[in-house]
């Protein structure tokens, strides 16, 4: 039982850190990338089901953990085959020149894989959705999906289920999409600050910390576009607060050893 513990915190660790880093680069060049890519981004809650953090918070029971353990092995093989095959399919479709592939190399092709990773993130959290409620009950599927929209932020106001419940008006989605725009800008010129930063910024945290803030920004400035009872409705929808800096943290850490393997 302690060895697949131990394969179960290792996948949730590769999950989350999955699931936060596409929350990071789509908040960063959302729109541009977005139009490459002909998608919309949402609420996902299959990628946090691993977190230990999120494991307590929903009290998991011993035969649930490892159905849990069962459920993340089939999603990261299935994460897997779904990148293979898009990072196939980018090097398939590109017929240019070899001077053009040298410039679409840089950010525009990392921006375009980043864009595949969050619309794979969406494929394999559809997929799965039935097999998730077969591990957990009612109350544990919505806790989960309160925390999951929690760690969405703003780009929970372009789930369809979450502008249904919310009765969002076109008006206030065109409102909400020139918030992103807005933002977009400043999470561009924060990972510019990071790059310059280089590696001090990434070991301290602090990167995180500020995208952390300008997240917290722009959300309550798109909650500033609902409504009173749209608020307190998005409000119940989100649940009492997790401390998402959990999953920052598990990120960090990812980080920090794939550094250091990197140097050694």
């Amino acid at each position: 039982m302690v060895g697949k513990n131990v394969v179960c915190r290792v996948a949730a660790a590769a999950l989350v850190v999955a699931a936060m880093t596409v929350t990071a680069a789509v908040a960063q060049e959302h729109h541009r990338h977005a139009r490459h890519a002909g998608m919309t981004h949402g609420v996902s809650s299959l990628a946090l089901l691993g977190h230990e953090a999120v494991q307590k918070e929903l009290a998991l029971r011993p035969d649930q953990t490892d159905k849990v353990h069962d459920l993340l092995t089939e999603v990261r093989a299935e994460w897997k085959q779904q990148m293979q095959a898009a990072r196939g399919t980018a090097r398939g479709d590109d017929n240019s020149s070899g001077e053009d592939r040298q410039r679409r190399s840089g950010e525009n092709r990392s921006g375009e894989m980043r864009s595949k990773f969050a619309e794979i993130s969406k494929n394999v959290n559809a997929k799965f959705q039935s097999k998730l409620t077969e591990v957990l009950d009612g109350p544990q599927q919505a806790r989960l999906h309160e925390i999951a929209i929690q760690v969405a932020g703003t780009h929970a106001f372009q789930d369809a289920d979450v502008v249904r419940q919310l009765g969002l008006t076109s008006q206030q989605q065109e409102q909400l999409a020139a918030v992103r725009n807005e933002f977009a800008e400043k999470f561009g010129e924060l990972r510019h600050e990071g790059r310059q930063n280089g590696e001090t910024s990434r070991q301290n945290g602090e990167g995180f910390n500020k995208l952390h803030d300008l997240r917290q920004e722009e959300l309550a400035k798109s909650i500033g576009v609902l409504n009173p009872e749209q608020q307190t409705k998005f409000a119940t929808m989100q649940g009492k607060p997790f401390d998402l800096g959990q999953l920052h943290q598990a990120h960090h850490r990812h980080n920090s050893r794939g550094n250091r393997s990197t140097s050694a």
